[in-house]
């Protein structure tokens, strides 16, 4: 209950009081003053005064000293200082009674003046009218956020506000940061060149994003490396050398590199230009010149026979007199095949010759590798103690001698028998038989 209402209920409760007393003197019950003893006494009722200024409030509404605009029974200046009506604009009166006046517009009826909007921004164009009520009134706000567009970003100047044009294509903005690209990378609107560097109207991340060739992984296009730097694609096929093939990794690529496996024989010569080990045959030895790593005819493959032709190219490679296709062993003189089955190696005199392709130590025409008495004594290898020497064989009469000693398996005379007895003079008692 407002002060004003509190006072005037208190003013009727006494009227009431005072009427009760002239009834009971008029109905005989007493005089005045002992009916008022039987009305209770009542507290005393305060004066309101919410400005403090001496003077009840309804005093000073009803002399002008105060104002009461929205006839609420209490002074402007109290329902602004309690909170119970704002003033905004700080002129005293209640911001209702200001706009209910007229004195303020409200153009937006939202309760606060306009005046007080402006101050908080709200007239984005400062043309005295706020930016909802503009708007309301028919002023281009693309976006719908009751901003004028023609107070929002329009970076390129085209009249179109950027947002807008951004909703309307998002591949205005490709890396989707809320500017325009081309705001971005247009020197002529501020924006750094550099983040187009092809000038094909797409920024260079969104290009990389796409696909756009960054074959080093520098984050910057290929294209434009090599538009800043030409020698960076020495062969101009939009390739950067740096990622192109380098056989010999000399760090020039193999299509601007005259000998791509520096083998020292140029590519329109070499018969595989990124072998080094492989070239061409110059000396016509039938070794690649390159077989060393470099070309070298000199040293192109084994030669085993110093002939000066490498092995691959040589039809004798061991130069023992058997061509290799019949060597049992190309590449070792001593060994290649046994023509006279001897069971000897032809070779095993150093060359092909089959009447001295091994020992043969009783010359009788068979080495001894296969013959069964090397030594031609009678008595075969495997029997004979010495198969390579006749007069050592074995000692079968058990005389004490030789069988072999006269150079034959003879029994009978496998040794010097003094006195004729039969036993050789090793194995005999009493060589002279006097007793």
């Amino acid at each position: 209950m407002s002060p004003l209402n509190s006072n005037s209920r208190s003013l009727s409760v006494w009227r009431c009081l005072a009427s009760a007393i002239v009834l009971l003197v008029a109905l005989g019950v007493g005089s005045t003053a002992s009916a008022a003893l039987l009305i209770p006494v009542l507290p005393t009722i305060p004066m309101l005064d919410c400005n403090s200024n001496g003077i009840e409030d309804s005093t000073d509404i009803t002399n002008g000293t105060s104002l009461d605009c929205n006839n609420n029974g209490v002074p402007d200046e109290c329902d602004i200082t309690d909170g119970t009506s704002e003033d905004c604009n700080t002129n005293g009166v209640p911001d209702s009674c200001d706009i209910a006046a007229g004195t303020n517009k409200d153009c937006d009826s939202n309760g606060v003046p306009d005046i007080c909007q402006f101050l908080a921004g709200a007239d984005c164009n400062n043309n005295d009218l706020l930016d909802p009520c503009e708007v309301a009134l028919g002023a281009p706000d693309c976006n719908g956020n009751l901003i004028p567009d023609e107070c929002e970003t329009d970076c390129d100047s085209n009249g179109q506000v950027d947002e807008c044009e951004i909703t309307a294509n998002p591949a205005n903005d490709c890396d989707v940061d809320g500017i325009l690209d081309l705001c971005e990378y247009s020197a002529e609107l501020g924006g750094d060149a550099s983040l187009d560097c092809d000038g094909n109207g797409i920024l260079d991340s969104c290009d990389l994003a796409g696909g756009a060739t960054d074959c080093d992984s520098n984050s910057v296009l290929d294209v434009c490396q090599i538009a800043d730097n030409p020698a960076l694609d020495c062969d101009t096929d939009g390739v950067l050398q740096s990622c192109e093939t380098d056989t010999d990794t000399d760090g020039t690529e193999d299509d601007c590199d005259d000998d791509d496996d520096n083998d020292g024989v140029p590519d329109g010569d070499d018969s595989n230009p990124t072998d080094n080990t492989v070239c061409r045959d110059a000396d016509m030895d039938g070794c690649d010149d390159c077989s060393s790593g470099s070309d070298n005819p000199a040293n192109d493959g084994t030669d085993t026979d110093s002939d000066g032709l490498c092995d691959l190219g040589d039809p004798d490679d061991d130069n023992d007199g058997v061509l290799d296709g019949d060597d049992s062993n190309p590449t070792d003189n001593t060994v290649c095949r046994d023509a006279d089955m001897d069971g000897c190696d032809d070779c095993s005199s150093g060359s092909d010759d089959p009447s001295n392709d091994g020992t043969d130590t009783d010359a009788d025409g068979t080495c001894d590798l296969t013959d069964t008495d090397d030594d031609n004594d009678g008595v075969a290898d495997g029997d004979d103690s010495n198969p390579t020497d006749n007069t050592q064989c074995r000692d079968a009469d058990m005389d004490g001698c030789d069988d072999c000693s006269s150079g034959s398996d003879d029994t009978s005379n496998d040794g010097f028998d003094f006195d004729g007895d039969g036993l050789c003079d090793l194995g005999d008692p009493d060589d002279d038989n006097d007793g």
